[in-house]
């Protein structure tokens, strides 16, 4: 994964840092195991968090580990598409039954627990309840040797607002050895409930956007496990829509250009 091949278009930047298209990582370099957490971080909007999971759940997500999308805004124009271009299937509730054609055509790889928040007075509500009765659910799975993927787009709206952060801190605690792996979505470091804050350090895979505040780029670097400040340095350098990747076990990193 530290090498490009003679039909890549990745490139090397001055500071020995691998650049590669999107494209190329999602399919080729990112090795990912059920179980394994991922942390997308980075200010909100105009970052790229959610297309770049939904980019990797491409290659990522099967009726085997299904990737359930807990939703919880009236409307996500990223999310709508890139969900029914990934064939998930949307429903406002949880759990649901296996539609009739599923039984000849097989499960979708993916959901999209989308609960009705047209209504200010019942949003939350609905929002709060569907996705706890969506974590309970697949957290039994695991038990029961299910594997799947809990994306947690919004990690501090459903941690704080909704209430969840103690089911949440569950999922990043716990369901790993089931092969549940959580994927958490975060603005900042601080302030965004202890399930945000959990879930950097005990996540395999981290992809950090730019962000213009030192304080959190200090945080992603004593977190990232890298020597000589690198995280906060080759954050500060990323142009609109890279990420910088980073893979604890084999302490590497690069850059995953989204545009």
């Amino acid at each position: 994964m530290t090498t490009a091949t003679a039909h890549s278009l990745a490139y090397r930047r001055d500071d020995g840092i691998w650049v590669f298209p999107a494209d190329e990582f999602d399919s080729r370099r990112f090795d990912y195991k059920a179980g394994q957490h991922v942390v997308f971080a980075g200010p909100t909007q105009r970052a790229g968090k959610t297309t770049r999971a939904f980019k990797l759940l491409r290659y990522i997500a099967t009726p085997e580990l299904p990737a359930y999308v807990a939703v919880c805004k009236p409307k996500d124009k990223v999310t709508s598409v890139e969900g029914a271009r990934l064939g998930f299937r949307r429903t406002p509730t949880w759990p649901v039954s296996p539609k009739l054609r599923e039984m000849w055509d097989g499960k979708p790889p993916g959901y999209l627990i989308w609960p009705d928040m047209s209504n200010p007075d019942t949003a939350l509500d609905n929002a709060a309840i569907a996705t706890s009765l969506l974590i309970d659910d697949v957290y039994s799975k695991g038990a029961k040797n299910k594997e799947g993927i809990l994306v947690l787009d919004d990690t501090v709206t459903k941690s704080k607002v909704l209430g969840l952060d103690r089911k949440m801190v569950m999922v990043i605690t716990m369901s790993g050895a089931m092969g549940i792996g959580g994927w958490f979505f975060v603005q900042k470091p601080s302030d965004a409930g202890k399930a945000a804050l959990w879930s950097y350090p005990n996540a395999e895979h981290v992809f950090i956007s730019k962000d213009p505040v030192k304080k959190n780029r200090a945080y992603y670097d004593e977190i990232g496990g890298f020597e000589g400040g690198q995280v906060a340095r080759i954050s500060l350098s990323l142009e609109p829509y890279q990420f910088l990747y980073l893979e604890r076990t084999h302490g590497y990193m690069c850059i995953v250009d989204s545009k």
